[in-house]
């Protein structure tokens, strides 16, 4: 309905679960005519202010994500259109990854009213493997474990580390550590990774937007460094991500990880 195609809607970038491929296929659109706002956006609208001379948002967001040499040259050059919260904090994140409990102006954000937030959440083994291949070189299984295990106890009292990449995903959606202590939901249209195509086309379609993701993924050479997959992960590295986010699987549904 023309409606819906009115209605604002904004997207909340989880950690590891698709968002950059989300981000760049709206930037691919011309200004004004966007499906959606996010705070990705804002922070390419505010580098794109200060370049001068690009034309194609799109394209320059997907040329500085294909690799992470160039993203981090990048964001060193262009780092004061970038907002990292709590100003004040030891383990500061990007506005984009900062769950809405950790900063008010990220609450606010998507507390809009009139506007619906979607998001995209994925099993938790498979986004923490991601992650972990983004940040550590580490690529047989017995190196991933006590790395794991090191990382998972530091993560205790740093949920924060790495930029937000190994928070809970029930942080960013319920601005909590546990569902069943949720006041609010932050992020009302929750997608899936493992099926992700088809919901945001069919998420799209409902708000008025014809739009496709982008048919390869941006930052899959980030971790080409190592081709393990979750399967050759040893039982005591799956048990410990496992009852680390424990509250993930129980809060979007995903089934226990056979270890």
């Amino acid at each position: 309905p023309a409606t819906q195609a009115e209605q604002c809607l904004r997207f909340m970038h989880i950690p590891k679960t698709g968002g950059t491929s989300i981000d760049s296929a709206n930037m691919h659109l011309p200004a004004g005519q966007r499906a959606f706002d996010s705070l990705m956006l804002e922070t390419f609208m505010r580098v794109q202010a200060h370049m001068g001379g690009v034309e194609d948002l799109g394209q320059l967001y997907d040329d500085v994500h294909h690799g992470f040499l160039s993203y981090g040259i990048f964001m060193a050059e262009h780092m004061s259109d970038y907002r990292w919260l709590p100003e004040d904090a030891d383990d500061k994140c990007e506005d984009l990854h900062t769950p809405p409990s950790r900063s008010s102006d990220i609450a606010l954000y998507y507390q809009e009213p009139g506007c619906t937030n979607f998001c995209v959440v994925r099993e938790p083994l498979a986004r923490f493997f991601s992650a972990f291949k983004m940040t550590s070189q580490e690529c047989d299984p017995l190196s991933i474990e006590t790395k794991t295990l090191e990382l998972l106890s530091q993560l205790n009292s740093r949920p924060y580390l790495n930029d937000c990449f190994f928070m809970p995903q029930v942080l960013s959606v319920y601005g909590v550590f546990n569902k069943s202590s949720a006041t609010h939901q932050y992020c009302q249209r929750i997608l899936h990774t493992e099926n992700l195509d088809q919901e945001f086309d069919d998420l799209m379609k409902e708000f008025g937007h014809e739009l496709q993701l982008p048919a390869d993924d941006l930052m899959s050479t980030w971790t080409d460094h190592c081709n393990m997959t979750v399967d050759e992960l040893t039982p005591t590295t799956k048990a410990a991500v496992y009852e680390k986010y424990k509250a993930d699987y129980e809060a979007f549904g995903y089934p226990k990880p056979s270890f």
